[in-house]
């Protein structure tokens, strides 16, 4: 069973909570924080109110360096400069700073496990860089996207070379006919963030969509 949170995200969900452009997730129990959205606020004021702590985070691991899913870096690692950050050749020299003020970021090239049953594809796509997980589950591989900047369908071929791909959740960004294809034969299907064909993507998989947003919580 993994259970993931949606902590950041500009589609609003639960009662309590601060929407706001970006996203971010965090997986209970490997205690591993996806993403950390734009303010650092933001992200701490929702954690707070979700009853997930800066203190108890192991790892952080960062899809992309782009302002929506790095902005909260900063106020999350005065929190807590424990924990592991996971990055790629992708970033640039100024977020590598900010983190190597806190701890040592490991520089992710390939496919790599950073957790039990957690694996990040390593950088993928040429302009914009970006790493999205893997998350063994007992029906397949579960897919976390940041943005899907590389294109979904492309992401979903390089996890398959590890296994069935059973689920993607997150931001799927510029969604192909290609990309929204890929899709076919997935059981868990929820997109959020800057995903700009969610009610495409509804209306061709009504069986495996599932709403994202803010405060949902995935358990699976």
């Amino acid at each position: 069973m993994r259970t993931i949170t949606e902590v950041y995200n500009n589609i609003p969900g639960r009662e309590g909570l601060t929407p706001d452009w970006g996203f971010s997730c965090y997986i209970h129990e490997a205690k591993l924080l996806f993403d950390t959205g734009a303010k650092g606020d933001v992200l701490l004021s929702n954690m707070r109110v979700l009853g997930i702590l800066p203190a108890d985070i192991q790892s952080l691991a960062l899809s992309h360096d782009h302002w929506d899913h790095t902005g909260g870096l900063q106020a999350l690692l005065a929190e807590n400069s424990a924990m592991e950050v996971f990055v790629h050749r992708g970033f640039s020299r100024e977020t590598l700073g900010l983190i190597r003020n806190h701890t040592t970021p490991v520089i992710i090239e390939d496919w790599t496990e950073i957790a039990p049953g957690i694996a990040t594809t390593g950088p993928l796509g040429t302009d914009i860089q970006e790493q999205s997980l893997a998350i063994d589950l007992a029906g397949g591989l579960l897919i976390i996207t940041g943005c899907a900047h590389p294109h979904l369908s492309r992401i979903i071929d390089r996890v398959s070379r590890e296994g069935t791909v059973w689920g993607v959740i997150g931001g799927l960004h510029t969604v192909t006919d290609d990309d929204i294809d890929a899709l076919e034969g997935l059981a868990y299907v929820s997109a959020s963030h800057c995903t700009d064909k969610i009610r495409e993507i509804a209306d061709r998989y009504p069986e495996a969509f599932r709403p994202g947003g803010l405060g949902a919580v995935h358990r699976l």
